[in-house]
């Protein structure tokens, strides 16, 4: 799995959940959460929710509630 993988699999379905990105790509949700963390100002990954959007190019994936 890469991580452009998830990128896209993200970007196809505009928004999923961390177990769906898990199942997708048969690994741990804990996997699954370091691959898509993006780094921004959000908070970081201990204050994430579950879910992931697909929101633009410069900020590609939102932690969303």
């Amino acid at each position: 799995m890469k991580l452009g993988e998830i990128r896209n699999y993200i970007k196809k379905r505009g928004t999923s959940s961390l177990i769906d990105v898990a199942t997708h790509f048969d690994i741990s949700q804990e996997a699954a959460k370091l691959a898509v963390a993006c780094g921004s100002s959000c908070g970081g990954c201990g204050s994430a929710s579950e879910n992931y959007q697909w929101v633009n190019e410069e900020h590609p994936i939102h932690w969303i509630a």
